[in-house]
Formats: structure tokens, sequence, C-alpha cells
């Protein structure tokens, strides 16, 4: 390829063209050695012509070298720096940073599809880098695996904003007359058709890019024409198909990435950045250890794969797919793009977090509402001891939220007022030694689950708070029914005594249903919450994890 380029050793502009390394179809890029810098760059020369453009060639090249002035002012590490833009001797070029390294693309046909986390922290810091461009009002509008770099040292580095626009009406206006520029088996359907220039385009593509990084091939194959067709239409394949270990959360947010409506992707790079930042990315599994903990469901592998799939449509001869765009290009040009198919909505999973949750709602209320009217004073003790057990078991979960330190706080105060009225409802008393050494361990380790269950850093923290929680529920219920005790009568008989009474008076009225719907009603209210603030990209038929 090299031998017959008659650049190759010439002086363009402040470079010297060495080597050419790749060709597309808007230009060629060289490796270069810029002569006043004595350091590689990557030169690229831009070729349009009038039969790529609806314009003039001349006016094409110079809205281009406008854009790669415009990303000549991005500075960002993820991003390859912009060097020099320039024109002579009727050769458009651009100097660039030169990445040692590889492309995405080059990399997946060498080694084959990568490992989950890796593809992951590619796709991260392209979104970061995109995130940078869209703040400073660019689409790239090129995203796919041969724009991405990585270079020996593993950093990523964004390239190519050669067809990039700005943002909104004014890149709208710039492309006006362009035929649809990038890849089509990486391009969103509405910048296929003619769409303006909008960053969730670029996030589209991305999300075919982590296809193709995951599993080795573009989200649809076929020709640029099928592919074309096919992401307009048909649904976003099933990543887990080909690649089981890819986490729910993972394939939901690439499906979501790929939706086809622009406003059903993630809003901007920023928003999808903090969805992959998730550590739910790439763990899927409860490392809890409860059986009330809801978890993903595991891919099934006989609703993914159909039982005889369509056969591969047949190969166009570059005559008819040419036919096939210009059809696609006059129809963007046209406005009478036929809609695509409607998706039918899933329907709802038996075992499904909101059927579960409407399960806890009704059986909570029945027993609340009946059996409180039976409610009677041994209701105080066994409301201390089972209000201290909130706390631990708030540790399962997202413990840095904010609402559950609150409501952690709110089972404390609670617990302590059920134990007060219990203890002090018929008025002050001296208390048993035993009874008062049972009512500060219990106290202690009410406040010592909270604690640690709530506020503290790793996992061993909520271990203990676990631990401390039944055993301050069990602290103050043994104190609560012995403070009272005489100094003539052995404390522990006296606990066994009362511990028979008051164990016979509660389950009598009925107490377990009554504490057992009040559970109910407060689990039911915390799933409904946890189902609001659940991002719309979340999978719905989460299963209970009974087996654990």
């Amino acid at each position: 390829m090299t031998d017959h380029d008659p650049l190759i050793g010439t002086t363009l502009g402040p470079c010297r063209l060495d080597a050419l390394i790749g060709r597309g179809g808007m230009g060629r890029v060289y490796k270069a050695h810029h002569l006043a810098l004595d350091r590689p760059v990557a030169v690229k020369l831009v070729d349009v012509n009038d039969a790529m453009a609806g314009t003039s060639g001349e006016a094409v090249r110079g809205q281009i070298l406008a854009e790669a002035r415009s990303a000549a002012k991005l500075e960002d590490p993820r991003i390859v720096a912009v060097y020099e833009v320039g024109e002579e001797r009727g050769l458009p070029y651009i100097v660039m940073q030169w990445v040692d390294g590889e492309t995405l693309e080059a990399k997946v046909q060498r080694a084959g599809r990568l490992p989950v986390a890796e593809a992951l922290e590619i796709i991260r810091e392209t979104a970061a880098a995109l995130g940078a461009a869209h703040k400073a009002g660019l689409v790239h509008r090129d995203i796919k695996p041969g724009n991405i770099l990585l270079d020996g040292r593993g950093a990523v580095k964004l390239t190519d904003f050669g067809i990039a626009r700005a943002a909104g009406a004014a890149g709208a206006a710039a492309a006006a007359d362009e035929i649809a520029a990038g890849s089509f088996h990486f391009m969103a359907p509405e910048q296929a058709y003619g769409g303006p220039p909008d960053p969730r385009s670029d996030l589209y593509a991305l999300g075919s890019t982590w296809y193709y990084a995951l599993t080795g091939e573009p989200p649809y194959m076929g020709s640029a024409a099928d592919a074309l067709l096919r992401h307009r239409d048909e649904a976003p394949p099933e990543v887990r198909r080909l690649r089981p270990e890819v986490t729910e959360r993972a394939a939901a947010l690439l499906s979501r990435l790929m939706a086809k409506k622009v406003e059903d992707r993630p809003a901007d790079a920023a928003e999808l950045l903090k969805a992959l930042l998730s550590p739910r990315m790439l763990l899927d599994t409860d490392t809890s250890g409860s059986p009330f903990k809801i978890l993903p469901s595991k891919p099934r592998l006989d609703a993914v794969v159909p039982p005889s799939p369509p056969p591969p449509p047949a190969a166009l001869s570059p005559a008819a797919e040419e036919a096939m765009l210009e059809r696609v290009r006059a129809t963007s040009r046209t406005g009478t793009l036929p809609p695509p198919p409607p998706v039918p909505e899933p329907a709802a999973a038996l075992g499904s977090k909101a059927s579960f949750v409407g399960l806890l709602a009704a059986f909570g209320l029945i027993a609340f509402g009946w059996q409180w009217r039976r409610a009677g004073p041994e209701d105080w003790a066994a409301g201390a001891a089972l209000l201290a057990l909130l706390p631990a078991l708030l540790t399962y979960g997202d413990r840095t939220n904010v609402w559950r330190k609150a409501v952690s706080a709110a089972g404390c105060a609670g617990a302590m007022a059920c134990w007060s009225k219990h203890v002090f409802g018929g008025g002050a008393s001296i208390p048993a030694l035993e009874a008062a050494i049972f009512g500060a361990l219990g106290l202690c380790a009410l406040f010592g689950s909270a604690y640690l269950g709530q506020w503290g850093q790793d996992r061993s923290e909520a271990v203990w708070a676990r631990v401390l929680g039944p055993a301050a529920g069990l602290g103050l219920l043994i104190s609560a029914l012995t403070w009272t005790v005489p100094e003539t009568q052995a404390w522990t008989s006296a606990l066994s005594e009362r511990g028979a009474a008051w164990w016979a008076a509660f389950a009598g009225s009925g107490g377990g249903w009554r504490w057992l719907g009040t559970a109910g009603v407060g689990a039911a209210l915390g799933a409904a919450v946890h189902l609001k603030v659940t991002d719309a990209g979340a999978p719905k038929d989460r299963m209970l994890n009974w087996n654990k």
C-alpha cells in the first residue's frame, strides 16, 4: 500500500510523511515526523469530492477543516490532540497526536472478544471523552471501534473528529445537504436518515461499539444497506445470548443505549458514565447471604436463542446496494420515512418485584388493620425487641443511602420509646441489678448496630451490626420483663416466670400477627420506594433468591 503512494517521503506543511497507515471514506492517515517539534505525529489528509456530498467539494473541505479546528480546542487526556490544521498544494490536512498502539477494532480482530471488565473500562473512558466533546458543543458522529485507540499502557483515546458537527440547529444547518456520513454498522438510525446532530446519537454508536467489544461482531451483520435497515427496524440484540457472563444490569444499559427512540436513551454522557461506574455493571450476585435479597434472574438460553434463526439476507451486488442507499438518502431528504414496526411491551413476570410488593402490602394491611385492635401492654416490650432489629436489617443493600441512615436512627428512637413505655409505664422504680445490666448492654448494642451498619465502611462492620441487632433486641426484652423484680425473688426464676406470662398474653392476643403485619407493611413500603428510584434501564424481572 505504501509502495505506490507518491506522497511517501514528501513534506506536507510542517511534516514529512513516512508511511500510509490507514485509508477511509473521508481521507487517508499517515505516520509522519513533525520537523519543527522533532516528534512522531499522525497526519490526516481530507479526501472529499463532489460525488460524496450535495455541495461542492471545496465547501465540504472547508467545513471539515472548521470542525477540526473546533476539535483542536478540546483539552482532555482521552481525546487525541489536534496540533495543526492547514492546506497545501490543494491537500487539506490535520496534524494530530501520534498514539503508539492499536485501535479497538484491531485488538478485537487480533485477540478476539474482550473480557467483560476490559470492555467496560474502554467504554467508560470513551464515554468520559464524549462527555468532554459534548460539553464543548460537538457531536462526534463517527463513534466506532476503529476510532478508539488503545496505547501501549492501556490508555484509551478517542480520535477522528473529521465529520463532527455542532449539536443542535447550527450543526443541523451545516449537515443539511450532506449524505449520511459514518459507519452504517454502528450508526444511530436517526443519523443515517438525516436527523440533526444529537449527542445521544453518539451514545447509540457507543452502545454498538460496546456490543462489538463483547461479542467480536457488529450488532447487525450484513452489508451496509442491510445494517442500516436493521438498525432502524430490529430490536437491540441480546448480548447475553453470546456472553452469558455479562451482568443483567450491563445488558439492560447496553439495550437502553441502542434504543430506537432518542428520548429512551441516557440523557447525556454524564448520566451514562454514572451508570457505567456502578459496581453492579460487573457483579450481579448477592454477597450478603440473605434469602430475601432480590436478585436478577439468570439468562434463559431457550428464551434468547431463536429455535429456527431466519436465513441471512441475500448478498446485494455493489450496484444494488448503492441503489438502496440512494433510496435511503432520498427518503431522508423528503421526510417520508415509514414508521418502524411497533415493539410489543414485555409481559409482567410472575414473581416480579411489583407482584412481591403487592403481596407484602396486602398481607401486611390485613394483619395490621385487624389485629392491632387487640393490642395490649405486652406489645411495648415486643416493639422494643423488634424495632432494635431494624438497623441490622438495613445493612442489606446500599449502606450509603441517606434515607437508610434516617430510618435506622428512627428505629433506634422507636425501640427506646417502646422500652421506656414498658419500663416506666407504671412510674419510676429502682431496677434489679441484672435488669439494669441487660438494659445497658441492649442500648449499647442497639446504637452499635446502627452506627456500624449505616456509617461503617467495610463489610466486616456490617456483619458485626447484624450480630449486635438481635443482641440488642434480646437485651431490651429481658431488661423490660425483669425491671421490677423484687429483691426477695431470684432474678432467674422471675425471668422464667414473667417471660412465660408475657408470651402467653402476647400470643393469645395475636401479637405475632400484629408485628408480622407491621413488618410486611414496612417491607412493602421500602421495596416500593426502591422501585421508584431504580433507573429506567434496570431489568424488571428480578426474582427472590430463595436458594441461599
